[in-house]
């Protein structure tokens, strides 16, 4: 379901109707709750009708028989369909908090990469599980039970009215007094809500970020540091919720004030009316009985009112989320596939100039091409741009200015999942996938069987590590490969990315975390790779690279150089300078 275009120009302050996108889903069980409850309230509405007969026949000395068990009749057939109409409401409730979950959660995994460079994977985290929860109090509490007193409020106001117009006036009177009141905290409730919900967003992601460094944080003694700065999070959240807690507090003491002052008031004119013969006994009690009827939806409406303030909120923060656009929203598709093998490059860049920011210029004006089976490395210092390269191959980000083309097609006529089926990307610090190494394994290549799996595994010499668990390609490696070493993640990704055998095989930095020994498997490896397979790699050792047939010197976002080994020893002063420091060999 698309529930984007439902909340389209919507900033989560559009009252209750931006909760429609939710419910529409779950409309037919939705209004048959509805059903039930007004149902249940137009039975209501008989039972003070049957208490009244029921005073008079024992006034009059008349049989009680019948009354006595129709009044019976009416509380257990209520108490059934108030039975069946809570299931139908709590069993939609859990459904729209599903929708919700399951529509942001796809979103999240669609954003712009620069979103998630520049928010808190905590905070994203807290509007999937702590705010669509509010959704669930908003539902139950704030549209349904009311829209079911509907019945019982107008049919109760027009007995009271039939019965005693005077002490009907009264009553409305003070109901619209305090529920006047109300509104004015719900206002200030809503938007304490919004922030309290912000605070949390701001816990979870800063302690998401201290528990993934926490080897860092002990390492160097800054755990009463981060205590601290936690702390003060913590303390925000709470001083936030208090707020709220102070503004909501208001809600229940004038819930309670319209029930005693309502009661209060017609216990005191109904006994004057009584008094004066305006009203009988029997009278006053039916109306008393229709007063608490009436009431109920009053009573219904404040805990609404409270809740819907909660849920709209935090609905904010999840429109906030569903407002930005997917990374392909806007692009514009000119090929649904990537050509035809020619004699084009399989990579070429044509004055790409980019930067993260508008006054950070992190490529500029770079151009080069890639032979299709061709091994091509990336060499230069820290922050030079070579990282970056791989990610605009990928379409992380666009470029500001240029063009970068893959099989002689430009990457921004193509789907981005056709262009990335056709990519393999091993990044820097080599991430994991919690789960099973077959779930890592298997990520861009879910068809593999076990038996490749464990080729993969072998030409990475990974293959024993992994025969000594019991579970083999099952083995849980783990919250984000916790449980294997930086060169182990390093080398299950380079073999994820062997299984997929991209056309274009995308490796920044891929032997950093290896030792001398798998650093030379990999080599072989990367000799064994097929000829069709074309290989881009990002180092900062010259020593993997040294046999590429191409190298491309980056310095400061600018080529400065190309060509091989030898070449450049003798061609580029940059170059020779990394080589000297690396001692991997000087001109002759």
């Amino acid at each position: 379901m698309d529930l984007q275009r439902g909340r389209r120009g919507a900033d989560g302050r559009g009252g209750v109707r931006v909760l429609w996108p939710y419910v529409r889903e779950h409309r037919r069980l939705l209004g048959a709750a509805v059903v039930l409850s007004m149902a249940a309230g137009g039975l209501s509405l008989v039972q003070p009708v049957l208490v009244g007969r029921i005073i008079t026949a024992v006034g009059d000395g008349a049989p009680l028989d019948g009354l006595v068990w129709a009044l019976v009749g009416l509380l257990a057939v209520g108490a059934v369909l108030g039975t069946v109409e809570y299931y139908l409401l709590q069993r939609t409730a859990e459904s729209v908090v599903l929708t919700a979950r399951t529509e942001l959660i796809s979103h999240l995994l669609r954003l712009p990469m620069s979103e998630y460079r520049s928010r808190h994977v905590g905070d994203l985290v807290s509007r999937v599980a702590s705010d669509t929860t509010l959704l669930r109090a908003a539902l139950t509490d704030g549209l349904v039970e009311p829209l079911g007193g509907i019945l019982v409020l107008v049919g109760s106001l027009i007995a009271m009215m039939l019965l005693d117009p005077v002490l009907a006036v009264v009553t409305v009177l003070v109901v619209a007094i305090v529920v006047a009141a109300s509104l004015q905290v719900t206002r200030r409730l809503r938007a304490l809500t919004f922030e309290t919900q912000s605070r949390l967003g701001d816990l979870t992601g800063d302690l998401n970020q201290t528990l993934s460094a926490i080897s860092v944080v002990r390492a160097t003694g800054a755990t009463d540091r981060a205590q601290a700065r936690l702390g003060d999070r913590v303390r925000s959240a709470f001083d936030a919720g208090v707020r709220a807690a102070r503004s909501g507090s208001a809600i229940q003491p004038l819930r309670q004030i319209t029930g005693h002052a309502s009661l209060l008031v017609v216990l005191g004119v109904g006994g004057y009316r009584v008094a004066t013969g305006h009203l009988t006994v029997a009278e006053l009690v039916t109306f008393i009985l229709f007063m608490l009827l009436f009431m109920g939806p009053v009573n219904t409406a404040f805990t609404a009112v409270q809740s819907v303030a909660a849920a709209l909120g935090a609905l904010q923060r999840i429109t906030d989320i569903q407002q930005i656009s997917a990374e392909d929203a806007t692009d514009t598709i000119r090929h649904r596939q990537l050509p035809a093998p020619s004699e084009a490059p399989m990579l070429r860049f044509d004055g790409v100039r980019f930067g993260y920011r508008p006054d950070q210029l992190v490529l500029d004006s770079v151009s080069f091409a890639v032979v299709r089976g061709s091994r091509t490395a990336i060499v230069g210092l820290s922050g030079a741009g070579k990282s970056t390269i791989l990610a605009l191959v990928e379409r992380f980000y666009e470029v500001d200015h240029g063009r970068i083309d893959v099989a002689g097609a430009d990457i921004t006529d193509l789907p981005r999942s056709v262009l990335r089926s056709h990519l393999g990307y091993v990044e820097q610090n080599a991430p994991a996938v919690s789960g099973t190494v077959r779930d890592n394994l298997t990520l861009a290549a879910p068809a593999v069987t076990d038996e490749q799996c464990w080729t993969a595994l072998a030409t990475v010499n990974l293959r024993d590590r992994v025969a000594t668990e019991a579970e083999g390609l099952n083995t849980q490696i783990g919250e984000h490969g916790i449980r294997l070493s930086g060169g182990e993640r390093q080398r299950l990704a380079i073999a994820r990315a062997l299984l997929a055998r991209p056309p274009l095989l995308l490796l920044d930095e891929p032997t950093s975390s290896l030792d001398s020994r798998n650093e030379e498997i990999f080599q072989t490896a990367l000799e064994a790779i097929a000829p069709d397979q074309t290989v881009v790699i990002v180092a900062h050792r010259l020593a993997t690279v040294k046999n590429a047939d191409q190298i491309i010197v980056l310095d400061q976002g600018k080529v400065r150089a190309v060509g091989t080994h030898n070449e450049l020893l003798g061609t580029s002063e940059l170059y020779r300078e990394l080589a000297h420091h690396q001692l991997i060999g000087t001109p002759n």
